[in-house]
């Protein structure tokens, strides 16, 4: 009480004392609790003055609240079989009697688990199934038995692939982009925020040590492993929370082999992902890298573990490592006695490694449902398309200068030879013969992009299964590019051929006849891209384009007449391209021509034949002028649409 009483005084405090006395003051309060409220006089102005003269700290800050849970994923797979379908021309009925032939096994009952920050090597010889079971894993095959777990719940096929990345054996790539522009095109369809982009390719680069190589075209002066790298780097734009790898280090020298598994080995340790790969058999550098392996032979499981647990497994079955080997390489020289004499080892993953807890449980209820959404909106990915195909056209010279050079030089050779055709009847058949030649041509010339389709059709199907964007956005990104290249093309052989025959001199007439080839050019353009789409090889393409071009030819009326022909194959003159760009050309000219009278009898005393009458004897009127425009560009959107019909069967086969 004494305190209280003596602190009650009134009395004149220094600057320095008013903390001191303050502090003091609060703890007598909080801590005794003996003095009352009336007995404390200090005065509020006294105190309000000391905390004037100093001011008190600021409040600390609010804590951050805790990070979101870690989204991890375990895979796991149990019981996995694959049987191979032994499909036979002859119907099994006849035989089935005689003869049972059993299943083939490429898998019989594979059970594996992979975990995160951890690389999962699937290892054995040639014809193990290493690959099969990597495409069961990576939802891209079906298994005949068996379940696959993705943190304790089954997978779905369609958001698996979204959720996951599959990196093939061989690199699908486009050559003529740099390092820097092919990631950058893909991270503008995968990434939604543009102002990000730059930064990730950045440290993806880096990550991948192939800063050094941003500028560089993936056609020149790049290793198989730095190509590999590429490769991995594009499916980890979209992050993918399970990596999957067939023969990563397949073709590769020893050290760029081992780059690669470094680089996987960073990957999975800090971005904490579950990385699986089939490997044939690697060198103990390339083990050190390795955390768990799944070793196969003949489609059966031997070992399931670390490398420590196979040197256990070994020593209980009686074998003891040679000094010189590890035990990996030990153990597949003698795998067909472990095979026939052992059951495999299952080895107990580290405590902490099964858990399925609290942070992975938010990511069960997304494995049904993520990236069942396109990252970019549809004009985003159309925009992009757009420009990665100017790039490649801009920088495939050889096709241009040849589209160039052909159209030029064919309309000047064209020109040269049919110059000043006249209105004779010899004039007549010329102009047949001019306009048959052009489409002969036009429709041909066409076919020097069909290895072009045909070499970025992986790449289009591998990036369309991803989700990366859609295939309309693909087709109609192909459209846009072509059509102003295409009109050049067009204007470039109209110029060098119109004028040196002497075709109707109009210039309505002339700009109908650059419309006329540009649709032509058009047409022949998605013919080729319909059939690469269909073709399995540029072979196979090249001959489908030959035998398909001369039947069009063919039934187009120039050699037979319509009137002439069977009536069974009378169908495919309407199906006929050339039919209706021919008519096109023909009512262009001779409608201009239609009071000109081409044929005289008896020294202009009497006009045979008109401009009318060459239209009127082919069946034509100038009425059809835009029928025939109409279903020019009708030929061109069906073959578009087919080529997305047999695209979108592809990527469905992909899918499976």
């Amino acid at each position: 009480m004494s305190v209280c009483f003596g602190m009650s005084r009134r009395s004149t405090l220094s600057a320095p004392m008013c903390p001191l006395i303050a502090n003091s003051l609060m703890e007598t309060l909080y801590s005794q609790h003996i003095c009352s409220s009336y007995s404390f006089q200090l005065s509020s102005l006294q105190l309000s003055s000391c905390l004037m003269e100093e001011e008190l700290p600021p409040p600390l800050p609010a804590p951050s609240p805790p990070p979101p849970p870690l989204k991890t994923y375990k895979l796991t797979g149990s019981s996995i079989s694959y049987i191979k379908s032994n499909n036979s021309i002859i119907p099994s009925f006849i035989f089935e009697a005689c003869s049972s032939k059993p299943p083939t096994y490429i898998l019989k009952n594979v059970s594996l688990t992979a975990y995160p920050s951890q690389i999962l090597a699937i290892v054995g010889p040639s014809g193990a199934g290493k690959s099969t079971l990597l495409d069961i894993l990576s939802a891209r095959t079906s298994p005949t038995n068996g379940t696959i777990l993705l943190n304790s719940s089954p997978i779905k096929p369609s958001s698996f692939r979204k959720l996951s990345a599959y990196v093939p054996q061989h690199d699908a790539c486009i050559p003529s982009l740099t390092v820097y522009e092919t990631f950058l095109f893909s991270a503008r369809l995968l990434v939604p925020k543009t102002s990000q982009i730059d930064t990730i390719i950045t440290v993806l680069l880096t990550e991948l040590r192939l800063a050094h190589l941003a500028s560089t075209r993936l056609a020149h002066n790049l290793s198989g492993g730095e190509r590999r790298r590429v490769s991995i780097g594009l499916s980890l734009l979209h992050d993918p929370a399970v990596l999957l790898l067939d023969e990563p280090t397949s073709g590769l020298d020893s050290r760029s082999a081992f780059n690669v598994m470094q680089t996987l080995k960073s990957i999975s340790a800090s971005r904490h992902r579950t990385v699986i790969l089939s490997i044939h058999q690697p060198s103990f550098k390339i083990l050190s890298t390795i955390d768990r392996i799944l070793l196969l032979s003949k489609g059966s499981v031997v070992h399931h573990g670390t490398l420590a647990s196979l040197e256990t497994f070994l020593l209980s079955s009686g074998f003891s490592v040679p000094p010189q080997l590890n035990a990996l390489e030990y153990t597949m020289e003698i795998l067909s006695q472990l095979h026939d004499d052992t059951k495999p080892l299952m080895n107990t993953p580290p405590s902490g490694d099964d858990d399925d807890g609290s942070a992975t449980s938010p990511c069960d209820n997304e494995v049904n449902h993520t990236a069942t959404i396109y990252r970019s909106s549809r004009l985003q990915e159309v925009c992009t398309l757009y420009n990665r195909f100017w790039k490649i056209i801009y920088r495939t010279r050889q096709l241009l200068l040849t589209n160039t050079l052909e159209a030029l030089i064919v309309g000047l050779v064209l020109g040269t030879i049919f110059i000043n055709v006249g209105y004779d009847k010899q004039g007549i058949e010329n102009r047949f013969g001019l306009f048959a030649f052009t489409l002969t041509f036009l429709l041909s010339s066409t076919t020097e992009t069909l290895p072009i389709f045909i070499n970025e059709r992986p790449i289009l199907l591998r990036e369309t299964s991803s989700g990366v964007y859609r295939l309309s956005s693909y087709l109609i990104a192909n459209t846009l590019v072509f059509l102003p290249y295409l009109l050049a093309v067009a204007i470039i052989y109209s110029v060098s051929v119109y004028f040196l025959v002497g075709l109707c001199a109009s210039w309505q007439a002339f700009a109908y006849f650059v419309l006329v080839i540009w649709v032509i050019i058009l047409m022949a353009n998605s013919f080729v891209l319909f059939l690469s789409s269909l073709a399995p090889n540029y072979i196979a393409g090249t001959s489908l384009v030959t035998i398909f071009l001369g039947a069009f030819f063919l039934f187009s009326g120039y050699f037979i007449k319509k009137d002439s022909m069977p009536k069974y194959w009378l169908f495919m003159h309407f199906f006929s391209m050339y039919k209706y760009a021919l008519d096109a050309l023909l009512i262009n000219e001779y409608s201009c021509l239609a009071s000109k009278c081409l044929l005289w009898y008896q020294e202009n005393t009497t006009c045979m034949v008109t401009g009318g009458d060459v239209l009127q004897n082919r069946g034509l009127h100038e009425r059809q002028r835009w029928t025939n425009i109409y279903f020019l560009i009708g030929f061109f959107v069906l073959y578009r649409l087919l080529c997305f019909v047999v695209l979108i069967r592809r990527v469905s086969k992909s899918k499976k």
